[in-house]
């Protein structure tokens, strides 16, 4: 089958932000495959420069809104910078800077939640913060801080799940702490910490699947582990398909009726696990 130019993009633009999180040091050989796990190297594709001057200092968050992609990094100067891809017209706005104080010093993250674009940042204090796109008024709330106390040390992360935003970042303890945005109370629950050794090394990644919510991260021994959220409780830390040694966070998401699980691992080489159940 013939793809258009801007779906080539996307399909490019998908990979690009599954392997954003896989930037580290080379790691050793891959583990074994688990029952109902299908690991192997992700095959190359067909790199191509996103156009213009973005000074990019951290991965890319991406997310499609109001009909367009909507792709971030962070600049040098701890701004965060964005750049739109129209599906009609096949072409890329231009790299803009959002307005506002942000101090960023992590990779944004960015969803979709009550028909706006949420926007995170880790701060350099440690706070994450936050700024939102509405397409009705076309325009930035602006940058705001998310309550509470969060000595965060990783880029967040953002899925929205069981009617919620829920956000998720790694502590300097090397424990996850996660946050709820309620669309109906309009407020958030407040930073709490998900229960069990997480022995986190990397930032989170987390998605729906299966009517859970699937929650990832690489441990400070290379290894990836695992929890879920059903029906509002934690089933607790459990070890993840992965390459050994795996030298990244890890990045995931539902496609094709299955999950997949990107991480970075031997040789400078991308894996992927499929994940049946």
């Amino acid at each position: 089958m013939h793809l258009t130019h801007p779906t080539r993009w996307l399909n490019r633009l998908l990979v690009l932000v599954l392997a954003a999180s896989v930037l580290a040091a080379p790691a050793g050989t891959a583990a074994p495959a688990q029952a109902g796990v299908r690991l192997q190297a992700a095959p190359a594709t067909d790199w191509t420069a996103v156009p213009g001057a973005a000074g990019a200092r951290s991965g890319p968050a991406a997310v499609v809104y109001g009909g367009e992609l909507h792709l971030f990094v962070r600049t040098t100067n701890g701004k965060i910078k964005t750049n739109q891809l129209s599906l009609s017209a096949g072409t890329w706005t231009g790299w803009t800077t959002l307005p506002g104080t942000t101090n960023a010093a992590s990779a944004p993250a960015a969803t979709v939640y009550g028909g706006e674009l949420h926007l995170f940042v880790r701060t350099t204090n440690g706070t994450l913060r936050v700024n939102q796109l509405s397409l009705s008024a076309g325009t930035w709330t602006g940058w705001t801080t998310v309550p509470g106390t969060t000595n965060a040390a990783s880029a967040p992360a953002a899925t929205v799940y069981g009617g919620e935003l829920h956000l998720f970042v790694r502590t300097t303890n090397s424990k996850i702490k996660t946050n709820r945005l309620s669309l109906s109370a309009g407020t958030w629950t407040g930073w709490t910490a998900v229960p069990g050794p997480a022995g986190a090394g990397s930032a989170p990644a987390a998605t729906g699947y299966g009517g859970e919510l699937r929650l990832f991260v690489r441990a400070t021994n290379g290894t990836l582990r695992a929890n879920r959220l059903k029906a509002g409780t934690w089933t607790g830390w459990t070890a993840a398909p992965g390459p050994a040694g795996a030298a990244s966070a890890p990045a995931a998401t539902g496609y094709g009726g299955e999950l997949r699980l990107f991480v970075r691992g031997a040789g400078n080489r991308v894996y992927q696990a499929r994940v049946d159940g």
